[in-house]
Order: C-alpha cells, then sequence, then structure tokens
C-alpha cells in the first residue's frame, strides 16, 4: 500500500493479545532498510475498538517518521468486515545498543551486564614461611603419577598419608586420560564429574567430629593451550557448586601450570601445593610463577577492536537449541542483524509443514511453528531441522545435503542447546550426569571439529553464570557449561571469533523461567534475571571485544569480585545472648521461616515433626536454607534440612554453631546418614523439555 504496509494475519489463537503481537512484529518492517535488531519502547495512544472475534484480520502500517535510531508507525488491526479492532498511534521503536533506547527502557548501560575475568593475587595467600601441621592426615588421588609425586612430597613435609575416608585433607589430582577416541571429550566429562561427586558423597557421610577437606588440582585450564586442559575445564563448574553445596567441606581448586610432565608439573608446585592445603580458599585459584591468582569478575571495558555485529545476507547461520525459546529468540535477533538464512536444529521434528494449521498441534509447538513463520515473512528463510546436536556424523551429514542441494555455507554458529537437570552431588548418577551434560559438551565438541578454528566468522557458546557462581542442585551443568568456557578460551587462542557466554537466567524463558531456587541463588550473588532487551543490548557489545568468556550478569558497581555469595549480617547479635535464651529465640524465628515458606499460621507447626511430613520439598528447603542464612550470617550447607530434619534438631545444630563461633573452631554440618533422593525434584519446573529443545 502506498506510504506503507499491508499484512494478511490468519490466527490460531483468536485473541486481541495475538492480534497486537502480530501488529508489532508486522510493523518493524516498515523500514528494512535498516536491518538492526530494533524494540519496541513506547507508543503515543493505543486504543481497542471492539472485541475481537475473528480469526481472519488485516494489519495496516503507516510511517510516521524518526531518525537512525528511531522508527515511528500508526498501525491498525481490522477484522474481516472492516471494523476496526487495534489502533496503535506513534508507536516508537529503537534500536538495540543505543544510548537513546538505554535511557528510555531503563535497561541500563550494557557494562553493568557485561562482564569478563581478571585474575589478581590471592588476598589470603598463604604464607610459604608456615610450616604444614604434623598432625594433619591427608589422602592424594586421582591421577596415579602426579599423585605419588604429591603424596611424597606432602610425607617429607610431615604430612601423614592415609585412605580417604579417613585423611582429614582429600586432594583430588584431575586425569584427563587419553585424549583420543577411546574416551571422547563427553566421556571424560562423565568420568571427571561423576568422580568428584562421589567424593563429596563420601566426604558428606563423615561425622561431626570427624570432617574432611576436599582440594582438587587442574593442570592448565586457565589458559586451556591443550585438548587436555579442555577436558578438565568441566571440574572448575563443579567447583562453585560444591561451595555452594557444601562450603564446610570444600577447599578450593587450584589450577597449576601444564609445562612438561603432569607428574612433573605437580612435583615443581608442591611446595606452593603444601603451604594453600592449611588454608581454606573456597575458591578457584592458579597458581603462576610461585603466586597464587584468584578470578575476579569485572566489567568489559576497553576501545572495542569489532564493528557491532552484522551477519552477511549471502551466508547461512546455525543454532542449535534453535527451537527453544530462547534458540528462536536468538534467531529472531540474527536475523535483526542480517541474517536472511538461518538453520534451526534441535532434537524434537516440527510435524510436516501441510500439517502446520492442524488444530491437533500441541499449543508449544504452535508457538514454535508462528515464530518460524514470522521469520519467513520478513523474508528469511528458515530451515528446521531435527538432529542429535552432540552426534558430529548428524552435522556432517546436514552439512552435506546442503552442499549437494547447492545451500550457501554457514559462517557463524549459536550454540543454545542444553538440559537441566536438579540433582545434589552427593545424589548424583552417572546416567544423569550425561543425559545433562551430552548436549553442552558433546554438541560442542561436534562443532568443534566440524567447524575448526577460523572457519567462522563467530561461534558463540552459550554457557550459564552457575558455572562461575556455582548453583546448589547444578553440579552435572555447571561442569557442561564451563567446559564450554573452556573450549572457548582454547579456540580464541588460535585467533578464532569465539566466546563463551556465561548467562544468567533470562526473566520468563528458558530452564529458569519458574525456577525459585535459580533467582534466590542469583539475589545471593547481587544479581538478578536479564530481560531480552537488555541481553542483546550487552551481547552486541561484548562482540566488540577481543575476549574468550563473558559473564553475564547485571551487578551493580562495587558488586564485582570473586563471584562468591555475599554473606549477610545477622539480624541479631547472638554471641552477646545466654545460651538458653539464644535457643528459645532461634526455634521462634525458624518456626517464623517455616511457617512462611509452607503457608501456615505459626501456631500450627508442630516443633518435632519431620520436615518432610510437613509436605516441605527440595525447592522449599533451598528457600528455608536461604533465610537461616540471612537470619544467622553465616554459610550452611544444602543438606541441611535432611541432616536435622525436625525444629527441634535444627536449632539444637544451629545453636552449636553459633556458640562455637565464640569460643572454638568445632566443625560442620555434615552428614551422617545417606540423605535418599535429596533433590530429584529440583528444578522440576524446568526440566520439562527435550535435551537441545531450550536454550542456556
Amino acid at each position: 500500500m502506498p506510504g506503507g504496509l499491508q499484512a494478511e494475519v490468519e490466527l490460531a489463537d483468536v485473541s486481541v493479545v495475538a492480534l497486537v503481537d502480530a501488529a508489532v512484529h508486522v510493523a518493524r518492517l516498515a523500514d528494512t532498510s535498516d536491518t538492526r535488531l530494533m524494540i519496541p519502547v513506547g507508543a503515543g495512544s493505543v486504543r481497542i475498538a471492539a472485541e475481537f472475534v475473528d480469526e481472519h484480520s488485516s494489519i495496516e502500517v503507516h510511517r510516521r517518521g524518526g531518525d537512525e535510531d528511531e522508527l515511528i508507525t500508526d498501525i491498525v488491526a481490522r477484522a474481516s468486515d472492516g471494523s476496526i479492532c487495534v489502533d496503535i498511534r506513534a508507536l516508537r521503536y529503537r534500536a538495540v545498543g543505543s544510548s537513546r533506547l538505554l535511557t528510555d527502557s531503563g535497561t541500563g548501560d550494557p557494562r553493568t551486564l557485561a562482564h569478563t575475568i581478571d585474575w589478581r593475587p590471592w588476598a589470603e595467600d598463604a604464607d610459604p614461611r608456615l610450616p604444614a601441621d604434623p598432625s594433619r592426615t591427608v589422602a592424594v588421588v586421582g591421577e596415579q603419577g602426579p599423585a605419588r609425586a604429591l603424596s611424597d612430597r606432602l610425607a617429607e613435609a610431615g604430612y601423614v598419608s592415609v585412605d580417604a575416608g579417613e585423611a582429614r585433607c582429600v586432594v583430588y589430582i584431575a586425569d584427563p586420560g587419553p585424549v583420543n577416541a577411546a574416551e571422547a571429550d563427553i566421556d571424560c566429562g562423565v568420568r571427571l564429574t561423576a568422580e568428584v561427586a562421589d567424593l563429596v558423597r563420601q566426604l558428606a557421610q563423615r561425622n561431626d567430629d570427624h570432617p574432611a577437606t576436599l582440594w582438587i588440582i587442574t593442570r592448565g585450564v586457565r589458559e586451556c593451550a591443550s585438548d587436555a586442559a579442555v577436558r578438565l575445564s568441566c571440574l572448575w563448574g563443579i567447583a562453585g557448586v560444591i561451595r555452594a553445596e557444601q562450603p564446610e567441606l570444600w577447599g578450593g581448586l587450584v589450577d597449576v601450570p601444564a609445562v612438561r610432565d603432569s607428574a612433573e608439573d605437580i612435583t615443581d608446585c608442591a611446595s606452593a601445593l603444601i603451604t594453600v592445603l592449611s588454608s581454606s580458599a573456597k575458591s578457584i585459584l592458579a597458581l603462576r610463577d610461585g603466586e597464587f591468582l584468584v578470578p575476579a569478575i569485572v566489567p568489559v571495558s576497553g576501545q572495542p577492536i569489532r564493528e557491532p555485529l552484522r551477519c552477511r545476507p549471502e551466508a547461512a547461520y546455525l543454532i542449535t537449541g534453535g527451537m527453544g525459546a530462547l534458540g528462536l529468540l536468538m534467531a529472531d535477533w540474527l536475523a535483526n542483524r542480517g541474517a536472511r538464512r538461518l538453520i534451526l536444529a534441535g532434537r524434537t521434528p516440527l510435524p510436516p509443514r501441510r500439517d502446520w494449521d492442524s488444530p491437533s498441534i500441541d499449543p508449544e509447538v504452535r508457538a514454535k511453528i508462528a515464530a518460524i513463520r514470522a521469520l519467513e515473512m520478513r523474508g528469511v528463510s528458515v530451515d528446521a531441522v531435527a538432529m542429535d546436536v552432540g552426534s558430529s556424523d548428524a552435522l556432517r551429514v546436514l552439512l552435506t545435503r546442503r552442499d549437494e542441494a547447492g545451500e550457501p555455507p554457514v559462517r557463524g554458529v549459536i550454540h543454545a542447546a542444553g538440559v537441566t537437570e536438579g540433582q545434589l552431588l552427593t545424589e548424583t548418577q552417572d546416567c544423569r550426569l550425561r543425559r545433562t551434560m551430552w548436549p553442552k559438551i558433546a554438541g560442542a565438541q561436534a562443532l568443534h571439529e566440524v567447524f575448526p578454528p577460523k572457519s567462522l566468522d563467530f561461534l558463540f557458546l552459550t554457557s550459564a553464570a552457575g558455572a562461575v557462581f556455582g548453583i546448589p542442585g547444578q553440579g552435572s551443568y555447571a561442569s557442561a557449561n564451563a567446559y564450554l568456557d573452556g573450549l572457548a578460551r582454547a579456540r580464541h587462542r588460535q585467533g578464532c571469533h569465539t566466546v563463551s557466554l556465561d548467562w544468567v537466567a533470562w526473566q520468563g524463558l528458558g530452564f529458569a523461567s519458574d525456577a525459585r531456587v535459580v533467582m534466590d541463588e542469583l539475589e545471593r550473588f547481587g544479581s538478578r534475571p536479564v530481560v531480552p532487551a537488555e541481553a542483546f543490548a550487552a551481547w552486541e557489545y561484548v562482540d566488540t571485544f577481543d575476549i574468550a568468556q563473558a559473564v553475564m550478569a547485571p551487578l551493580s558497581p562495587g558488586q564485582e569480585g570473586t563471584g562468591e555469595d555475599r554473606m549477610p549480617e545477622p539480624v541479631r547479635v547472638w554471641s552477646e545472648m545466654a545460651a538458653d535464651d539464644l535457643m528459645v529465640e532461634l526455634e521462634s524465628e525458624l518456626k517464623t521461616i517455616l511457617a512462611h515458606e509452607l503457608r501456615l499460621a505459626e501456631a500450627e507447626i508442630d516443633v518435632n515433626l519431620p520436615f518432610a511430613e510437613m509436605g516441605l520439598n527440595s525447592l522449599m528447603a533451598m528457600s528455608i536454607r536461604r533465610e537461616a542464612e540471612r537470619l544467622l550470617g553465616i554459610e550452611l550447607a544444602a543438606t541441611m534440612l535432611w541432616n536435622h530434619p525436625t525444629i527441634v534438631s535444627l536449632t539444637a545444630f544451629l545453636a552449636k554453631k553459633l556458640l562455637a563461633q565464640d569460643d572454638s573452631d568445632e566443625h560442620n554440618d555434615k552428614s551422617g546418614d545417606s540423605v535418599g533422593g535429596l533433590l530429584n525434584d529440583l528444578f522440576d519446573s524446568v526440566e520439562s523439555t527435550a535435551v537441545g529443545e531450550r536454550g542456556v
């Protein structure tokens, strides 16, 4: 139509909401010369003129003007009889990344969301002059050669070598194994994660009077200059989860340089390792040139070296997990960056196109079809492919088919496939480990093999910030995401434009759409979920810099640091209270917390009734743990409520910890019993999708 555009719309679900959504997407096409991502930021007026009851309608769009960063349109949506259903005047779109968008939308400066890892001297660096505690027992397990070498050096320093079941200090030296087809990276990742989880399970079963401290040693992961180092990188993710689930048995992880033979490297670093074992870093440390360094989360800053991302209209772009909620959002983003050919790969096939309008189609599938059609209406060719993203053979078959059909080559990839499954490390099962880790690790390795470094314009790996922060119940998921970080560092060293993006939860999308525990844990770290507008603005900002890993987490100035959770000040000065008064006050506060969580009156809470019989589930337990930490100002283990399953027993345990803070270094909350099925339903609300069908 002259001076605008018109589109006929057929809605499967008859509603004003669906019509407005379609109209807003169509109106963006009033300026196809600008391929940037633009989003609505305001409107002069919106009028719903009549009740919408017709599945057929037309949308008329008139452009009113704007400038280089703004598009202004009027929209009229009519029913089939010509009556006006929706009338929107002066709908304003702004380009993502423009300063005006940041001001108008309230998304803020992308630098508050985009962070990178900086390595700084460890403030609590162990004093090498301090002698080792001769009364301490140690067990060094893992890779045999290095384990023997370190065990010998520890014996020379006065440590007594005993079995892992008896040792006060347990050191696990990660073995990458042979880098060959006999053990693929996914197999190695599952093995390493299972071995560490088994150690955590054993040590967590210790009695309170026989505690232990666990240390992990990796080689060369900070740089990831070798395939072996990339394989070990998964352990950096599980490190934070151990700290979150079992803070009192966690010593830390030390990454030593990979220079020579593994045993020789460990021997060279033995003196420094001996000193740090007497401390408790509870963090990842990198030992370089005799100094311990700790990772710090800092804003991405400096001078950009790349132009803003632009896709080639003649090229194709692949998104794994492309038919999930986040994958489709990313597809729209690439289209706004100029992509005209998209390959959306997922595990579950869509129905044949001839059946896309069938009323029997599942609503979730219908939403995917609608998103694909919206892309096609914009002139984007979409190839929706069902495949195992972790199979390099399947990927090669796809590319061969495209080559034979004369399709354009793939020039960019977003690896967004993933699945999560909540499971405490004390309850880890190998089969569930593999199911969670497969799409991330096997998928990334397949892409790495088929698209070697420098063969793509870009490779974005959508990782998760839980691999940096540590979220209870996400051991296998964090391990898989940390592998993506390591692979990105390895490819980056070879001059490849590969970036691993460690995202926090996307508000209302992906796995964490309604996972309360994830939201609570983000708050512990001073962060929050992101919304798509600010996420893509920060993504575009990060991409202009030459970095391999970005932590995409909203943090206010001054909140950046090591990524460790912030322990609040206690709400009471417990140390000034008499023991009897403390017990009474503590029991009362715990009743209040539990009553609030269970939506019960405090009078209905039986202090001797087991929590499970009150209806407490795993998600509630995480929330209660968090509230108890706020109350007391101390770290508590994720298994606390199962180890002390009534208010009476929990009060006694916590009172003991509070009193011990003042007059002794009395230890800890360790699980004395096997925990049965602890977080089997953790994240039930966010694991309802198949492998490879959702993002991040």
